[in-house]
């Protein structure tokens, strides 16, 4: 396991201690990134070896696909997130069989990508929708994608979503640069090597 995450992890472990990492403010409101608000601060100097980074409790108000949601913050105003490292299947003609090994570029092809972009939606909304979760940072990602959604890790009951959305075969992963590269990447690979979810298809055919 490399540096960076036992690094990232250490932080997103303090879920199970804290509730969820980072703990909370000791004075203010967490509120919306721009919104003139205090984030909650994870910081080298509160939490040893911790990369820099903010984090804020959020409702889960929709469930636009697997890995996009619309959240609301305490203070009320909301944000549209991106979840970070992994990608769902498009479900609309958008999807592209070429990001996905072993998914031929066929009907069937599209057709399978399709009905996955469903699974991953449904497994979003039963996880997600209504529910209040902690969302992450990572200065590694940077703060916000190409359509200003803020990228972030989901965490609920001490899970990163992200990572179940890989181990269940739901998502690849997104290939750039974050803290939970490694651990991602192991997931992915699990759920391959297990022919689950979207990586079934030759099973399938």
């Amino acid at each position: 396991m490399r540096g960076r995450d036992v690094v990232v992890i250490a932080v997103l472990l303090l879920a199970g201690c804290t509730g969820l990492p980072g703990g909370q403010p000791d004075a203010g409101t967490a509120t919306s990134p721009g919104s003139g608000g205090t984030a909650v601060e994870i910081s080298a100097a509160e939490t040893p070896a911790a990369p820099a980074g903010e984090n804020w409790t959020v409702t889960v108000v929709e469930v636009i696909d697997g890995d996009t949601m619309d959240v609301r913050f305490e203070n009320g105003s909301t944000e549209r997130i991106r979840l970070l490292g992994v990608d769902t299947p498009e479900p609309d003609a958008e999807v592209n069989p070429a990001e996905w090994d072993g998914i031929p570029d066929t009907e069937a092809g599209l057709s399978w990508l399709r009905d996955w972009a469903e699974n991953a939606g449904v497994f979003a909304e039963q996880r997600l929708a209504g529910e209040e979760v902690r969302i992450v940072t990572d200065e590694l990602a940077g703060r916000r994608g190409g359509y200003g959604r803020l990228l972030v890790y989901v965490v609920l009951d001490g899970d990163v979503f992200g990572q179940q959305l890989l181990e269940g075969g739901y998502a690849r992963l997104y290939e750039t640069e974050f803290g939970l590269y490694d651990r991602f990447a192991t997931a992915e690979g699990n759920a391959q090597a297990a022919d689950r979810g979207v990586w079934g298809f030759e099973k399938s055919a």
